[in-house]
């Protein structure tokens, strides 16, 4: 399976949809393809040494989410997507996070039609839906499954400002698991974004839990595309303090909360987000 992983590192990345794109700006792609072939090594490495946590790898996939913002400005919609690829096969191969994996492949699907690497990416999610379909995967963890109260937490947020759940009762609430790097928090953030804006009014928070390890990065960020809501930070990446507390693995990983604290839905994103909050507000 490892060499199956880095077969596509070494040479699928960085196939290039459009040649003249090279030629443009040739002094840009010889550094994106040496900045590729540094993290393939330092991974590779990590591999080879049986490190294949996400606490190991954290730092290596950090860059290479990086090279995705870095690379989105060039245009080249197949490359851009192979970057995507990248990081889901890490996650379904050497991590064996399926649900990662899954929200990776489905947004290349969706947002890079007509290239490669969706059709490659429709193929692994045919490929992985056949595979859970013959085994499920373990239960939710007691507790954290639909139906049950939300254990809650007493924290301070990023700005020092007291955070529990127990202070958004009465109010319908989103606990979202995320951090900066990771791709597919990024593309549902619009989403997000869009449904506290129209529904904050009516009685609905959301609780932000980031796995980020730069408090400036957070800050900036979220300044940036309008997430007024808190958020809660330790700079401990993947050993974030609630994040172990819950059990959480793998992001984006939300929980939507009733006025009452209860678990009305996970994992939930696009419309159907959208349409359990309206429901949840209507209903309470």
């Amino acid at each position: 399976m490892k060499k199956m992983i880095f077969a596509f590192l070494a040479t699928a990345v960085l196939a290039v949809s459009d040649p003249s794109a090279v030629a443009a700006d040739s002094t840009n792609q010889n550094d994106f393809a040496s900045a590729v072939t540094t993290a393939t090594a330092q991974l590779k490495d990590k591999f080879d040494a049986g490190k294949t946590s996400e606490a190991d790898l954290a730092e290596n996939l950090k860059v290479i989410n990086g090279l995705i913002v870095q690379h989105s400005k060039d245009h080249d919609r197949e490359q851009l997507a192979r970057l995507y690829l990248l990081d889901a096969h890490i996650y379904a191969d050497g991590l064996k996070k399926p649900a990662k994996a899954r929200a990776i492949w489905a947004y290349v699907v969706a947002n890079f039609p007509g290239t490669m690497a969706a059709r490659g990416a429709s193929l692994s999610l045919e490929r992985l839906d056949a595979q859970l379909a013959a085994d499920p995967g373990p239960p939710v963890p007691e507790g954290l499954s639909p139906g049950q109260k939300f254990p809650g937490f007493n924290e301070m947020d990023i700005n020092g400002q007291a955070l529990s759940v127990a202070a958004s009762r009465g109010k319908v609430t989103l606990i979202d698991f995320w951090a900066t790097w990771c791709p597919p928090c990024r593309a549902e953030l619009p989403n997000v974004t869009a449904i506290y804006r129209t529904y904050h009014a009516q009685g609905f928070d959301i609780i932000g839990i980031t796995l980020d390890d730069d408090r400036d990065a957070v800050i900036t960020f979220t300044r940036a595309r309008g997430m007024a809501w808190p958020q809660f930070f330790d700079g401990q990446g993947w050993d974030n303090k609630l994040a172990k507390k819950y059990g959480v693995h793998s992001i984006p990983m939300t929980y939507l909360l009733d006025r009452h604290g209860i678990i009305i839905g996970t994992e939930l994103r696009g419309e159907e987000l959208g349409a359990a909050v309206a429901k949840a507000l209507a209903d309470n």
